[in-house]
């Protein structure tokens, strides 16, 4: 193995580390995402079987200052969670764009690689036809 084919080798064992490296991030950050909306669908529906419960239940000014109170925090929970989700959402795709860049990296590397083995194979077979040529035509000038 020559130089060239080692240091091909070892970037692309260098790259294939770096992409499966990526796609382990780009899962958890599904995950991540996954979870996120879940907790905001349940701190929405929170809010709203509040909010149908409030008007309903009232029978003094305290309550009702206590249950708008509860609607406020309940709503800032779901304000907070769907913030939360959407910066998921976003980790998510940012983790899967670099997941990308590490593929199209890896398959550079691949193509580099190709390239060196081709063109090694390449200049063996010119020097064997021209060491064939020169044979032929050392026997023919005989």
């Amino acid at each position: 193995m020559s130089g060239g084919d080692r240091r091909a080798a070892r970037l692309l064992d260098l790259a294939e580390k770096a992409e499966q490296s990526a796609h382990a991030r780009a899962a958890r950050a599904s995950r991540a995402a996954a979870e996120a909306r879940d907790e905001a669908r349940q701190a929405e529906a929170a809010w709203s079987d509040a909010a149908r419960a409030f008007v309903p239940g009232v029978t003094r000014a305290s309550d009702l200052e206590a249950d708008a109170a509860h609607l406020r925090t309940l709503r800032l929970r779901a304000d907070a969670a769907a913030q939360r989700a959407e910066s998921a959402a976003e980790e998510e795709r940012r983790r899967a764009a670099d997941a990308i860049e590490a593929a199209t990296e890896r398959r550079k590397l691949e193509l580099w690689r190709d390239r060196i083995v081709e063109a090694r194979r390449l200049e063996e077979a010119r020097r064997d036809r021209r060491a064939s040529d020169d044979l032929a035509a050392r026997a023919t000038r005989r």
